[in-house]
């Protein structure tokens, strides 16, 4: 009787994977929160904030604020010029403690300050403590190592729209209190809206009209160049084809938008590597459009206030129901109110109504352009150039229900 033949082990498929080659040598160089030695296309910038900062080396506060749209570098911007100060401080003997605050995660007074001393004391409670007595802490704190601090208040829109103004003026006011100990407070503001209009008069005061850096969008060339560099800092020599950073510095000149382009890269690897090839092709930066694109669309449509999401959604029932390629703003601000009332909410002023429209416009889902000839008036028309109005509608109804 003949034996069983023997069974050749399979391999575990997940090892095989894990272990298999990559087109990539540094996944890090691909994350949003990486910071490389240098900024393509923002020497000006850090240049200006060297600038408005330098008065902090010698112990005066500085209160400064970063505006740009979605994917321009205001956050990476400001990490690396914050980690710079904080070298050159040390090399003179001063210390100056920078704290970076994501206020979409702590958008009330409490959970803003409580991240700052979690930066000088990781086991501090995170209740029982009023605003108050948690700035008397964070003096202490400052005051014991006879340090400065900067603080990057990211997103501050959102902590201006739920708590107000009443810390940010609490932190510009600390060096008026602390004189004596040298131990200012600086800030510095980051958002994709006008936050200095947000501010009540008493913060305003404490801010400069010109301590404000403006962030435009990337052209094409410059985002042609910032793949470039993440090509050479993530991927193996001679892995992707130099007609992928053509084409993704193509694709992401639409928005303008740094992160949408470095995505695609990223995708595009991980396209490269589930083939198990060793070359990224334009098709893999296809595939990867295909995917990263309803990612972003969604990741831009978070960002939206309630009010405006409803807007966008009225412009593409409007569009979806009429099947043309634009709808004018009568109309649309009618489809509102309708749209209001569907989700209980009071329709806002036509004013409003308008600022919607441009924020929507400033976060790439509209054109807005003037009717021209054959309309009555001066009406403006709005489409929806990218995105199908009816994958628009549904997304957009997901978030509001």
């Amino acid at each position: 009787m003949k034996g069983k033949p023997l069974q050749v082990p399979m391999r575990d498929v997940i090892e095989d994977e894990m272990l298999s080659s990559s087109v990539v040598k540094d996944m890090n160089a691909l994350d949003f929160d990486y910071i490389p030695e240098e900024l393509p296309h923002r020497d000006e910038q850090l240049r200006f904030l060297a600038q408005m900062f330098k008065p902090a080396l010698s112990c005066i506060s500085q209160n400064v604020v970063i505006k740009g749209p979605v994917g321009t570098g205001k956050t990476v911007i400001a990490k690396k010029f914050c980690k710079s100060i904080v070298n050159i401080a040390r090399k003179q003997g001063k210390i100056i403690e920078y704290v970076h605050i994501n206020c979409r995660k702590r958008s009330t007074d409490a959970m803003a300050l409580l991240g700052i001393l979690n930066h000088f004391d990781s086991r501090f409670p995170d209740r029982g403590f009023s605003v108050q007595e948690m700035l008397e802490v964070l003096r202490k704190q400052l005051k014991k190592r006879d340090a400065q601090l900067l603080v990057v208040l990211d997103e501050a829109d959102a902590l201006l729209k739920k708590s107000g103004s009443n810390l940010i003026y609490a932190l510009t006011r600390f060096s008026d209190e602390l004189s004596r100990d040298k131990s200012p407070v600086s800030l510095l503001l980051i958002s994709q809206k006008d936050v200095l209009s947000m501010l009540d008069s008493s913060a305003l005061s404490t801010f400069k009209r010109s301590n404000i850096v403006h962030l435009n969008k990337y052209t094409r060339d410059e985002l042609f160049d910032i793949v470039r560099q993440r090509v050479d800092l993530a991927f193996h020599r001679n892995t992707v084809n130099e007609e992928c950073v053509d084409l993704i510095a193509d694709i992401a000149s639409e928005w303008g938008d740094a992160r949408f382009s470095i995505e695609l890269l990223w995708k595009a690897g991980i396209a490269a590597d589930h083939q198990h090839v060793q070359m990224v092709v334009p098709e893999h930066v296809r595939a990867a459009k295909a995917e990263t694109y309803s990612i972003v669309t969604e990741s831009k449509l978070r960002n939206l206030e309630r009010h405006q999401l409803l807007t966008l959604h009225a412009i593409a029932k409007r569009l979806k129901k009429d099947g043309t390629a634009y709808v004018n703003t009568g109309d649309a601000e009618k489809t509102y109110a309708i749209t209001c009332e569907e989700y209980n909410e009071k329709p806002r002023t036509h004013t409003m109504f308008w600022n919607y429209l441009k924020d929507i416009e400033g976060s790439g889902f509209i054109n807005i352009k003037p009717s021209g000839k054959g309309h009555l008036g001066t009406t403006q028309l709005i489409s929806l150039p990218d995105i199908p109005a009816e994958i628009v509608s549904d997304k957009v109804e997901e978030l509001l229900r």
